[in-house]
């Protein structure tokens, strides 16, 4: 206290003033750091729906869980940029189901009860991911034993079977709870008597009309006026048609790393090199696997191979080895590593057995067991007959007919290729494993097997530096949109537009793994942006600059001024050919009369009714089908507007069935087609009144 009184004393008025100050600043520091505090914290949203805020944290706690479980379905530490990405949307869906249909169930007390979820388990007809999951592999149905046996220790399992339940569980209930929610709207949607009379008359009645055409394209647009005020109205007047959506507009230049003279040589010297080596070598496969794309081991009989290579190859002894040569990008060595006598195509029976991660154990003893049945003399048709799970080939003794080498899989190919006429042999395919029994083999005939050691030419490290600097030596020039253009002039380089890109897209087409460059593209404001990294793209580098910045709402009138200027020629030329159509009716007794006075050919269209959705000669015109089906016969119509000219007919015919008596049959199918219409459109429509603000764009 005698500290602070001193300071009051000696420094007086001016201090206080200072720590007056100072504690003002510190104050107002603390209101606009906490301000930028909730400006962070409203970053950190994923989205917004129905008002609702949606954090990051939440989406990430469903994109975790989610990966857990493809995770332990594959049986994999490490996800695939693909699986990722389907999980990215899963989790998205699981959000948007959470907070619009969540809010559905609960205004009209929807939920699935503890009965309904269990009969849902193990009731007469439970749900096919329960029937899936506990499948009995001799029968194909659903293993009720295994099942019971599982819910009885439910508490007690851990691990991998635990988390796919848990996970199974809220889908099985999630999807009840949907298929519930849209019952309830199918069921509130019912044909009436006048709609299914409707639906009756519109098939039942179809015209024959000839017509008269005068398209827009026969007046150029050079010749009509249409002035900025004419552009301004029609924006006022159609300001619901110019919404959009948030998207961003691209533009790049790509420098591709090609391969110089030096990458070639350099390719050259290392297959000249290996040469002496691989001449020598007597393990062929090893060899190549270790040095070069894999060892391919398809026996090819004569005339299989390049004419170069197949010459070379059947007048030569195991390890002769051709080359150089330069094919496919690559130089390479061919060395015959094997000849043998083999069948050209081989009759094999099989018995399958179809395999998963599950039970794969107890199919391949199964298999074995089935073996040694046809080995002991068991009748082969019969055990086909019981056991096999390929209907298509059962009927018929499991026969697959002549097939080829590479048939299925190597390994299948080769169980059938090397084994003698009648032995039974197990194996495996994508499809699951296999009891074969060979019952013929064509004549043998001369292979052999070729190990090809490839270099592939491929830019080296100092092309790739060459060519990173062009890209950066462009970026330097490019600072604006108009300097973009200009430095790809000047460097012979095209620029490639990309517009109207989502914040969903998984990237720009045409360079792989891009979406690094949509999660840019939506954290900018402004355009005019250069991308500051140069990246590469399907091994060329990229120079990227935002061209475009649309946001959601009503689209500016300068970004729609071309599109309204379009519509309105095309009002005035409807306008003209309307009014030529109208002199030329005046006192034209027949459509003939018609098309003469206009210089143009009276066109036919038959069959048309209001189900018709195109017009013979004219195409997609729903005016004309309207005017022509309302029209009474042999009157002359007034001029129609349609999407492509205007148009006169005439009905020549009107072609009238009895409707359909089946009323019953027209109702069922009327109200089918409001159900199907109910479970595809109730999610959308729910969403878009949900006004989504969709902010995933900010984190990936």
């Amino acid at each position: 206290m005698a500290i602070i009184q001193r300071i009051r004393t000696r420094a007086g008025i001016l201090l206080a003033v200072i720590i007056g100050l100072a504690l003002l600043a510190f104050i107002l520091g603390d209101l606009f750091t906490s301000g930028g505090s909730l400006r962070n914290r409203a970053k950190m949203n994923v989205a917004k729906i129905n008002g609702s805020k949606v954090g990051y944290r939440e989406y990430q706690e469903n994109l975790a869980q989610l990966e857990n479980v493809m995770k332990t379905q594959y049986q994999s530490n490490q996800l695939n940029e693909g699986m990722m990405e389907t999980i990215r949307n899963q989790a998205w869906q699981e959000l948007l189901q959470k907070y619009l249909l969540s809010k559905e169930y609960s205004k009209i007390g929807l939920a699935v009860s503890n009965a309904e979820f269990s009969d849902l388990i193990q009731g007469n007809n439970p749900h096919p991911l329960i029937s899936q999951m506990f499948m009995d592999p001799e029968t194909g149905g659903l293993n009720r034993l295994q099942l019971r046996e599982f819910l009885s220790h439910l508490d007690e399992i851990t691990g991998a079977p635990k988390v796919m339940w848990v996970f199974y569980e809220g889908i099985i209930s999630q999807e009840r709870l949907l298929t519930k929610y849209n019952n309830l709207i199918s069921k509130g949607l019912y044909a009436n008597k006048l709609q299914v009379e409707q639906q009756q008359a519109s098939t039942a009645t179809s015209v024959d009309f000839s017509f008269v055409k005068k398209s827009f394209n026969e007046i150029s647009d050079s010749s009509l006026q249409v002035t900025e005020s004419d552009i301004k109205k029609y924006y006022k007047d159609h300001l619901s048609r110019f919404q959009q959506k948030k998207t961003r507009d691209l533009m790049y230049v790509a420098f591709n790393i090609a391969p110089s003279h030096e990458d070639v040589l350099a390719a050259e010297n290392w297959i000249n090199e290996a040469k002496d080596e691989f001449t020598k070598v007597e393990d062929v496969e090893q060899y190549i696997n270790f040095n070069s794309p894999p060892y391919n081991p398809t026996n090819y009989k004569k005339g299989e191979l390049s004419e170069a290579l197949d010459e070379f190859m059947f007048s030569n002894e195991v390890g002769a080895v051709y080359g150089p040569y330069l094919e496919d990008n690559a130089y390479k060595l061919a060395k015959l590593a094997k000849i043998q006598q083999l069948p050209d195509s081989v009759r094999a029976s099989h018995i399958l057995l179809p395999a998963n991660q599950n039970n794969a154990q107890q199919m391949r003893a199964m298999a074995d067991s089935l073996k040694k049945a046809a080995d002991s003399g068991m009748s082969w048709e019969r055990l086909v007959n019981e056991n096999s799970k390929d209907l298509t080939t059962a009927v018929a003794g499991g026969d697959l007919g002549w097939i080829k080498e590479g048939f299925k899989s190597p390994y299948f190919s080769d169980s059938c290729f090397y084994a003698s006429l009648g032995d039974v042999k197990v194996t495996f395919s994508e499809e699951g494993f296999h009891v074969v029994k060979i019952t013929d083999r064509a004549k043998p005939v001369k292979k052999v097997q070729v190990g090809i050691l490839s270099r592939e030419i491929t830019p080296g490290p100092e092309t790739d530096q060459y060519f990173y600097g062009q890209a950066v030596e462009f970026a330097n020039k490019a600072t604006n949109p108009e300097n973009f253009k200009k430095a790809a002039q000047e460097k012979n380089l095209q620029v490639v537009p990309v517009t109207g890109l989502r914040p969903t897209e998984r990237g720009v087409n045409g360079l792989d793994n891009s979406r690094d460059l949509i999660h840019w593209a939506f954290m900018q404001d402004e355009a005019g942006v250069l991308h500051s990294e140069i990246n590469n793209y399907n091994d060329k580098y990229v120079v990227v600059m935002l061209s475009k910045v649309s946001e959601a709402g009503t689209a500016p009138l300068a970004d729609v001024t071309s599109e309204i200027k379009q519509e309105l020629i095309k009002e005035k030329k409807a306008e003209l050919l309307a009014q030529k159509m109208k002199d030329a009716s005046k006192g034209a007794s027949s459509i003939q009369a018609i098309a003469s006075a206009l210089g143009t050919e009276v066109l036919n269209a038959g069959n048309v009714n209001f189900a018709s959705y195109m017009v013979q000669r004219a195409g997609s015109e729903p005016a004309l089908i309207a005017a022509a089906v309302s029209s009474k016969q042999q009157t002359l119509s007034e001029p129609i507007i349609g999407e492509n000219g205007v148009y006169v007919l005439t009905v020549d015919a009107i072609n009238a069935r009895e409707a359909s008596s089946d009323s019953p049959s027209s109702k069922a199918y009327l109200e089918r087609v409001y159900a199907s219409r109910a479970n595809r459109k109730s999610m959308p429509i729910l969403e878009d009144l949900g006004k989504i603000e969709d902010f995933r764009y900010r984190f990936f």
